[in-house]
Protein backbone atom coordinates (compact mmCIF):
# COMPACT_ATOMS: atom_id res chain seq x y z
CA UNK A 1 0.00 0.00 0.00
CA UNK A 2 1.20 3.26 -0.69
CA UNK A 3 -0.51 6.73 -0.51
CA UNK A 4 -3.69 5.05 0.28
CA UNK A 5 -3.17 2.74 -3.11
CA UNK A 6 -2.96 -0.76 -3.43
CA UNK A 7 0.63 -0.89 -5.94
CA UNK A 8 1.59 -3.99 -7.84
CA UNK A 9 4.87 -3.92 -9.65
CA UNK A 10 6.19 -7.08 -12.35
CA UNK A 11 9.90 -7.45 -11.64
CA UNK A 12 11.16 -7.83 -15.59
CA UNK A 13 13.52 -10.63 -16.34
CA UNK A 14 13.19 -12.02 -12.79
CA UNK A 15 12.48 -16.14 -13.38
CA UNK A 16 9.94 -17.45 -10.99
CA UNK A 17 12.85 -19.68 -9.07
CA UNK A 18 12.36 -20.20 -5.37
CA UNK A 19 15.97 -18.06 -4.95
CA UNK A 20 13.94 -15.11 -6.95
CA UNK A 21 11.27 -15.37 -4.66
CA UNK A 22 12.97 -14.68 -1.41
CA UNK A 23 14.80 -11.37 -3.67
CA UNK A 24 11.20 -10.04 -4.29
CA UNK A 25 10.13 -10.70 -0.59
CA UNK A 26 13.54 -8.46 0.76
CA UNK A 27 12.67 -5.98 -2.14
CA UNK A 28 9.57 -5.76 -1.19
CA UNK A 29 10.56 -5.35 2.88
CA UNK A 30 13.12 -2.32 1.87
CA UNK A 31 10.03 -0.70 0.10
CA UNK A 32 7.82 -1.19 2.84
CA UNK A 33 10.28 0.12 5.65
CA UNK A 34 10.93 3.43 2.75
CA UNK A 35 7.40 3.92 3.01
CA UNK A 36 7.13 3.97 6.71
CA UNK A 37 10.22 6.48 6.79
CA UNK A 38 8.95 8.62 3.89
CA UNK A 39 12.22 7.91 1.87
CA UNK A 40 10.03 5.78 -0.62
CA UNK A 41 10.54 7.09 -4.36
CA UNK A 42 7.90 5.69 -6.48
CA UNK A 43 9.73 7.09 -10.32
CA UNK A 44 13.43 6.02 -9.10
CA UNK A 45 12.47 2.63 -8.17
CA UNK A 46 10.40 1.63 -10.75
CA UNK A 47 11.33 4.84 -13.24
CA UNK A 48 8.94 2.89 -16.57
CA UNK A 49 5.86 2.14 -13.85
CA UNK A 50 2.72 4.03 -14.74
CA UNK A 51 1.25 4.41 -11.13
CA UNK A 52 5.10 6.68 -10.52
CA UNK A 53 3.89 9.10 -12.72
CA UNK A 54 0.29 8.78 -10.88
CA UNK A 55 2.17 9.11 -7.48
CA UNK A 56 5.65 10.44 -7.66
CA UNK A 57 8.16 10.02 -5.24
CA UNK A 58 8.93 10.87 -1.92
CA UNK A 59 10.56 14.80 -2.88
CA UNK A 60 7.21 15.97 -4.09
CA UNK A 61 4.62 13.88 -2.35
CA UNK A 62 3.11 13.45 -5.42
CA UNK A 63 1.76 16.25 -6.62
CA UNK A 64 3.62 16.83 -9.34
CA UNK A 65 5.30 13.94 -11.06
CA UNK A 66 5.33 14.05 -15.05
CA UNK A 67 5.94 16.74 -17.40
CA UNK A 68 2.69 17.23 -18.05
CA UNK A 69 1.41 18.44 -14.98
CA UNK A 70 4.35 20.44 -14.38
CA UNK A 71 3.59 22.51 -17.66
CA UNK A 72 0.17 22.75 -16.88
CA UNK A 73 0.75 23.77 -13.06
CA UNK A 74 2.85 26.28 -14.05
CA UNK A 75 0.81 27.88 -16.38
CA UNK A 76 -2.08 28.17 -13.49
CA UNK A 77 0.98 29.86 -11.61
CA UNK A 78 1.61 32.30 -14.39
CA UNK A 79 -1.98 33.50 -14.77
CA UNK A 80 -1.88 36.34 -12.82
CA UNK A 81 1.02 38.69 -14.32
CA UNK A 82 0.63 37.42 -17.50
CA UNK A 83 -1.33 38.64 -20.65
CA UNK A 84 -3.67 35.90 -22.62
CA UNK A 85 -1.38 36.21 -25.38
CA UNK A 86 1.51 35.96 -23.25
CA UNK A 87 -0.34 32.58 -21.64
CA UNK A 88 -1.17 31.34 -25.39
CA UNK A 89 1.83 31.40 -26.46
CA UNK A 90 3.89 30.13 -23.68
CA UNK A 91 1.14 27.17 -23.28
CA UNK A 92 2.04 26.41 -26.77
CA UNK A 93 5.96 26.59 -26.90
CA UNK A 94 5.84 24.06 -23.54
CA UNK A 95 3.28 21.57 -25.25
CA UNK A 96 5.60 21.03 -28.40
CA UNK A 97 8.40 20.56 -25.75
CA UNK A 98 6.36 18.73 -23.65
CA UNK A 99 4.95 16.84 -27.13
CA UNK A 100 9.13 16.04 -27.80
CA UNK A 101 10.02 14.58 -24.71
CA UNK A 102 6.88 13.07 -23.75
CA UNK A 103 4.35 14.54 -21.02
CA UNK A 104 4.58 11.24 -19.52
CA UNK A 105 7.75 11.08 -18.48
CA UNK A 106 8.56 11.83 -14.95
CA UNK A 107 10.58 15.20 -14.14
CA UNK A 108 12.69 13.41 -12.11
CA UNK A 109 13.84 11.63 -14.79
CA UNK A 110 14.52 14.39 -17.70
CA UNK A 111 17.92 14.70 -17.95
CA UNK A 112 20.92 17.45 -19.16
CA UNK A 113 21.07 14.99 -22.39
CA UNK A 114 17.46 15.08 -23.13
CA UNK A 115 17.52 18.91 -22.60
CA UNK A 116 20.43 19.04 -25.18
CA UNK A 117 18.37 16.64 -27.67
CA UNK A 118 15.31 18.47 -26.94
CA UNK A 119 17.22 21.59 -28.55
CA UNK A 120 18.77 19.66 -31.59
CA UNK A 121 14.88 18.30 -32.56
CA UNK A 122 13.59 21.63 -31.99
CA UNK A 123 15.86 23.06 -34.44
CA UNK A 124 15.47 20.38 -37.09
CA UNK A 125 12.18 18.62 -36.52
CA UNK A 126 9.15 18.84 -37.88
CA UNK A 127 6.37 20.88 -36.38
CA UNK A 128 3.02 20.61 -34.93
CA UNK A 129 0.58 23.40 -36.34
CA UNK A 130 -2.96 22.25 -37.07
CA UNK A 131 -4.14 24.34 -38.91
CA UNK A 132 -0.92 25.39 -41.27
CA UNK A 133 1.10 23.34 -43.16
CA UNK A 134 4.39 21.92 -40.91
CA UNK A 135 7.64 22.63 -42.24
CA UNK A 136 11.14 20.65 -41.19
CA UNK A 137 12.97 22.84 -38.60
CA UNK A 138 12.35 25.87 -36.82
CA UNK A 139 14.19 29.46 -36.43
CA UNK A 140 16.99 29.40 -34.34
CA UNK A 141 15.43 32.71 -32.35
CA UNK A 142 12.23 30.32 -31.88
CA UNK A 143 14.26 27.53 -30.32
CA UNK A 144 16.34 29.88 -28.30
CA UNK A 145 12.58 30.67 -26.47
CA UNK A 146 11.45 27.50 -26.24
CA UNK A 147 14.58 26.50 -24.62
CA UNK A 148 14.82 29.42 -22.15
CA UNK A 149 10.72 28.73 -21.00
CA UNK A 150 12.04 25.18 -20.55
CA UNK A 151 14.37 26.56 -18.24
CA UNK A 152 11.97 28.11 -16.01
CA UNK A 153 9.86 25.80 -15.89
CA UNK A 154 12.51 23.15 -14.26
CA UNK A 155 13.87 26.56 -11.98
CA UNK A 156 10.01 26.69 -10.67
CA UNK A 157 10.10 22.88 -10.47
CA UNK A 158 13.45 23.55 -8.38
CA UNK A 159 12.06 26.25 -6.00
CA UNK A 160 8.27 24.38 -5.28
CA UNK A 161 10.79 21.29 -4.51
CA UNK A 162 9.63 18.52 -7.05
CA UNK A 163 13.07 18.20 -8.39
CA UNK A 164 16.77 18.94 -7.01
CA UNK A 165 18.27 20.42 -9.94
CA UNK A 166 17.44 21.71 -13.13
CA UNK A 167 18.46 19.47 -16.33
CA UNK A 168 18.00 22.73 -18.73
CA UNK A 169 20.98 24.15 -16.87
CA UNK A 170 24.12 25.30 -18.83
CA UNK A 171 21.87 24.64 -21.69
CA UNK A 172 23.51 27.73 -23.68
CA UNK A 173 21.66 29.33 -26.63
CA UNK A 174 21.73 28.94 -30.36
CA UNK A 175 23.90 31.50 -32.11
CA UNK A 176 21.73 34.21 -33.70
CA UNK A 177 22.11 36.27 -36.48
CA UNK A 178 20.80 39.59 -36.34
CA UNK A 179 19.36 41.19 -39.17
CA UNK A 180 19.74 44.25 -40.35
CA UNK A 181 16.88 46.79 -40.56
CA UNK A 182 16.19 47.31 -44.27
CA UNK A 183 14.41 50.79 -44.45
CA UNK A 184 12.87 51.92 -47.67
CA UNK A 185 14.34 54.25 -49.52
CA UNK A 186 12.69 57.73 -50.38
CA UNK A 187 12.57 57.08 -53.61
CA UNK A 188 11.13 53.02 -53.03
CA UNK A 189 8.47 55.17 -50.61
CA UNK A 190 7.25 57.80 -53.47
CA UNK A 191 6.80 54.89 -55.89
CA UNK A 192 4.59 53.12 -52.64
CA UNK A 193 2.36 56.31 -52.83
CA UNK A 194 1.85 57.75 -55.92
CA UNK A 195 1.18 54.51 -57.50
CA UNK A 196 -2.11 55.40 -59.78
CA UNK A 197 -3.88 52.00 -58.51
CA UNK A 198 -3.34 53.23 -54.56
CA UNK A 199 -6.35 54.36 -52.92
CA UNK A 200 -6.16 57.49 -50.81
CA UNK A 201 -6.34 55.33 -47.32
CA UNK A 202 -3.65 53.26 -48.32
CA UNK A 203 -1.42 56.35 -48.91
CA UNK A 204 -2.44 57.85 -45.85
CA UNK A 205 -1.81 54.96 -44.08
CA UNK A 206 2.06 54.15 -45.50
CA UNK A 207 2.44 57.83 -44.76
CA UNK A 208 1.73 58.33 -41.34
CA UNK A 209 3.54 54.58 -40.59
CA UNK A 210 6.81 56.24 -41.92
CA UNK A 211 6.39 58.90 -40.74
CA UNK A 212 5.27 58.18 -36.98
CA UNK A 213 6.98 55.36 -36.60
CA UNK A 214 3.63 53.62 -35.15
CA UNK A 215 3.41 50.02 -34.20
CA UNK A 216 1.04 48.35 -36.67
CA UNK A 217 -1.29 47.59 -33.87
CA UNK A 218 -1.31 51.43 -32.84
CA UNK A 219 -1.96 52.63 -36.29
CA UNK A 220 -5.42 49.93 -36.17
CA UNK A 221 -6.36 51.06 -32.83
CA UNK A 222 -5.97 54.58 -33.67
CA UNK A 223 -9.06 57.36 -33.08
CA UNK A 224 -9.33 60.35 -34.11
CA UNK A 225 -10.10 61.02 -30.24
CA UNK A 226 -6.28 60.79 -29.94
CA UNK A 227 -5.71 62.77 -32.22
CA UNK A 228 -5.19 66.91 -32.10
CA UNK A 229 -4.23 68.21 -35.67
CA UNK A 230 -4.49 72.02 -34.16
CA UNK A 231 -0.96 70.82 -31.76
CA UNK A 232 0.30 68.25 -34.08
CA UNK A 233 0.19 65.42 -31.77
CA UNK A 234 -0.97 61.66 -31.53
CA UNK A 235 -1.43 60.10 -28.06
CA UNK A 236 -0.64 56.85 -28.06
CA UNK A 237 -3.58 54.59 -25.56
CA UNK A 238 -4.14 51.36 -27.02
CA UNK A 239 -2.84 48.87 -29.32
CA UNK A 240 -4.55 45.95 -31.29
CA UNK A 241 -3.45 42.25 -30.68
CA UNK A 242 -3.34 39.71 -33.63
CA UNK A 243 -6.36 38.19 -32.22
CA UNK A 244 -8.04 41.36 -32.36
CA UNK A 245 -8.04 42.14 -28.97
CA UNK A 246 -7.39 45.57 -27.60
CA UNK A 247 -5.25 46.22 -24.63
CA UNK A 248 -3.06 49.25 -23.03
CA UNK A 249 0.65 49.03 -24.38
CA UNK A 250 2.72 46.79 -23.02
CA UNK A 251 5.25 49.28 -21.08
CA UNK A 252 4.86 52.82 -19.38
CA UNK A 253 7.10 54.08 -22.15
CA UNK A 254 4.51 53.00 -24.97
CA UNK A 255 1.68 55.49 -23.28
CA UNK A 256 3.25 58.28 -25.55
CA UNK A 257 2.50 61.40 -27.03
CA UNK A 258 3.88 61.52 -30.76
CA UNK A 259 4.76 65.00 -32.04
CA UNK A 260 3.93 64.99 -35.76
CA UNK A 261 6.35 65.82 -38.77
CA UNK A 262 4.37 67.64 -41.79
CA UNK A 263 3.64 64.61 -43.94
CA UNK A 264 1.94 63.04 -40.64
CA UNK A 265 -0.21 66.09 -40.57
CA UNK A 266 -1.24 65.89 -44.33
CA UNK A 267 -1.64 62.26 -44.21
CA UNK A 268 -4.43 62.78 -41.32
CA UNK A 269 -6.15 65.93 -43.24
CA UNK A 270 -6.93 64.19 -46.23
CA UNK A 271 -7.71 60.78 -43.86
CA UNK A 272 -9.89 63.12 -42.29
CA UNK A 273 -12.74 63.48 -44.96
CA UNK A 274 -12.63 59.56 -45.12
CA UNK A 275 -13.81 58.56 -41.61
CA UNK A 276 -13.92 61.53 -39.02
CA UNK A 277 -17.59 61.71 -39.46
CA UNK A 278 -18.31 58.29 -39.22
CA UNK A 279 -19.87 56.56 -36.13
CA UNK A 280 -17.93 56.27 -33.23
CA UNK A 281 -17.86 52.82 -31.14
CA UNK A 282 -17.05 51.64 -27.34
CA UNK A 283 -14.59 49.08 -26.99
CA UNK A 284 -13.18 47.45 -24.02
CA UNK A 285 -9.42 47.73 -23.43
CA UNK A 286 -7.84 45.13 -21.22
CA UNK A 287 -5.45 47.11 -19.02
CA UNK A 288 -1.73 46.07 -17.72
CA UNK A 289 -3.22 44.74 -14.42
CA UNK A 290 -4.72 41.52 -14.61
CA UNK A 291 -8.25 41.37 -15.29
CA UNK A 292 -8.95 45.07 -15.14
CA UNK A 293 -10.59 46.40 -18.14
CA UNK A 294 -12.08 50.65 -19.37
CA UNK A 295 -14.29 51.20 -21.88
CA UNK A 296 -12.99 53.53 -24.47
CA UNK A 297 -15.31 55.52 -27.37
CA UNK A 298 -13.51 55.62 -30.64
CA UNK A 299 -14.10 56.85 -34.15
CA UNK A 300 -11.61 54.86 -36.00
CA UNK A 301 -8.90 56.75 -38.29
CA UNK A 302 -8.89 53.54 -40.72
CA UNK A 303 -11.27 52.02 -41.13
CA UNK A 304 -12.54 48.74 -43.16
CA UNK A 305 -14.96 48.68 -46.36
CA UNK A 306 -18.68 47.53 -45.80
CA UNK A 307 -19.92 43.81 -45.73
CA UNK A 308 -22.53 42.61 -47.94
CA UNK A 309 -25.31 44.03 -45.56
CA UNK A 310 -23.79 47.36 -45.83
CA UNK A 311 -22.19 47.28 -42.13
CA UNK A 312 -18.56 47.85 -41.65
CA UNK A 313 -16.46 44.60 -41.49
CA UNK A 314 -14.62 43.97 -38.06
CA UNK A 315 -16.22 46.45 -36.05
CA UNK A 316 -15.33 49.22 -38.34
CA UNK A 317 -11.48 48.86 -37.96
CA UNK A 318 -8.23 47.45 -39.76
CA UNK A 319 -6.99 44.77 -38.44
CA UNK A 320 -3.05 43.68 -38.01
CA UNK A 321 -3.66 40.99 -40.84
CA UNK A 322 -5.54 43.86 -43.24
CA UNK A 323 -2.43 46.30 -43.04
CA UNK A 324 -0.25 43.36 -43.33
CA UNK A 325 -2.22 41.87 -46.59
CA UNK A 326 -2.47 45.74 -47.80
CA UNK A 327 1.35 46.17 -47.57
CA UNK A 328 2.26 43.32 -49.80
CA UNK A 329 -0.53 44.52 -52.48
CA UNK A 330 1.13 47.78 -52.59
CA UNK A 331 4.74 46.36 -52.07
CA UNK A 332 4.14 44.03 -55.17
CA UNK A 333 2.34 47.22 -56.95
CA UNK A 334 5.11 49.29 -56.97
CA UNK A 335 7.48 46.59 -58.27
CA UNK A 336 10.21 47.36 -54.84
CA UNK A 337 12.24 44.79 -53.21
CA UNK A 338 10.09 43.01 -50.76
CA UNK A 339 10.45 43.49 -47.36
CA UNK A 340 8.10 42.50 -44.01
CA UNK A 341 5.78 45.55 -43.24
CA UNK A 342 7.30 46.43 -39.94
CA UNK A 343 9.97 47.96 -41.79
CA UNK A 344 7.64 50.67 -41.70
CA UNK A 345 8.51 51.19 -38.32
CA UNK A 346 12.31 50.74 -39.06
CA UNK A 347 12.04 53.46 -42.03
CA UNK A 348 10.97 56.15 -39.63
CA UNK A 349 13.87 55.37 -37.09
CA UNK A 350 16.79 55.77 -40.10
CA UNK A 351 15.23 58.42 -41.95
CA UNK A 352 15.32 60.93 -38.68
CA UNK A 353 18.80 59.13 -37.25
CA UNK A 354 20.14 60.02 -40.99
CA UNK A 355 18.97 63.52 -40.46
CA UNK A 356 20.92 63.97 -37.00
CA UNK A 357 17.75 63.33 -34.48
CA UNK A 358 18.78 62.99 -31.38
CA UNK A 359 17.97 59.52 -30.69
CA UNK A 360 16.89 60.14 -26.90
CA UNK A 361 14.26 62.05 -28.61
CA UNK A 362 13.75 58.75 -31.47
CA UNK A 363 13.22 56.12 -28.77
CA UNK A 364 10.51 58.80 -26.88
CA UNK A 365 8.52 58.89 -30.19
CA UNK A 366 8.44 55.16 -31.07
CA UNK A 367 7.97 54.06 -27.14
CA UNK A 368 10.92 52.50 -26.06
CA UNK A 369 12.10 53.26 -22.34
CA UNK A 370 15.85 54.85 -23.69
CA UNK A 371 17.43 55.16 -26.60
CA UNK A 372 19.81 52.00 -25.71
CA UNK A 373 17.81 50.06 -28.71
CA UNK A 374 17.46 52.71 -30.87
CA UNK A 375 21.46 53.22 -30.77
CA UNK A 376 22.04 49.25 -30.98
CA UNK A 377 19.39 48.58 -34.04
CA UNK A 378 19.74 51.43 -36.01
CA UNK A 379 23.31 53.22 -34.82
CA UNK A 380 24.62 52.20 -38.42
CA UNK A 381 22.05 55.02 -40.00
CA UNK A 382 23.76 57.84 -37.89
CA UNK A 383 25.37 59.91 -40.15
CA UNK A 384 29.32 59.69 -39.68
CA UNK A 385 29.64 63.26 -38.85
CA UNK A 386 33.20 62.39 -37.08
CA UNK A 387 34.86 65.12 -39.05
CA UNK A 388 33.00 67.89 -38.49
CA UNK A 389 33.03 66.96 -34.73
CA UNK A 390 36.85 67.34 -34.71
CA UNK A 391 36.70 70.33 -36.49
CA UNK A 392 34.33 71.99 -33.96
CA UNK A 393 36.72 70.93 -31.22
CA UNK A 394 39.49 72.88 -33.00
CA UNK A 395 37.52 75.43 -33.18
CA UNK A 396 36.55 75.68 -29.44
CA UNK A 397 40.20 74.79 -28.30
CA UNK A 398 42.02 77.52 -30.66
CA UNK A 399 40.94 80.42 -28.65
CA UNK A 400 41.25 78.60 -25.21
CA UNK A 401 44.80 77.56 -26.31
CA UNK A 402 48.08 79.70 -26.10
CA UNK A 403 49.46 80.66 -29.40
CA UNK A 404 52.91 79.38 -28.42
CA UNK A 405 54.07 75.90 -26.62
CA UNK A 406 55.29 76.29 -23.50
CA UNK A 407 58.42 74.61 -22.65
CA UNK A 408 60.81 74.57 -19.73
CA UNK A 409 63.99 76.46 -19.44
CA UNK A 410 67.29 74.76 -19.60
CA UNK A 411 69.14 75.69 -16.52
Amino acid sequence: MYKGQRCRETLKGWLATPGNIKKAGRLRAVIVADIASGEFDYALRFPNSKKARVLGGAENNGLVTTLSELVSKWIRVKEPTCTKETLNRTRHALATCARILDGRRPIANITHEDALTLRRDLLNGETFFSRKRNKKGRSVSTVNTYISLCSELFAFAVRAGYVTSNPFDNVGSLTLENHSPEPLEFDEFERLVTHPAADPQSVNLWTLAVYTGLRHGELCALAWEDIDLDARTITIRRNLTVKNRFKTPKTKAGERTVNLLTPAVDALKRQKLISFLRPANEISVALRQQDKQRTDRCTWVFVTGLSANSRPQNCGYLSTSGINRLWHIAVKRAGIRFRNPYQTRHTYACWMLSKGANPAFIASQMGHKDMTMVLKVYGAWMPSANVSEIEKMNEAFKSDSPSKPHFKKKL
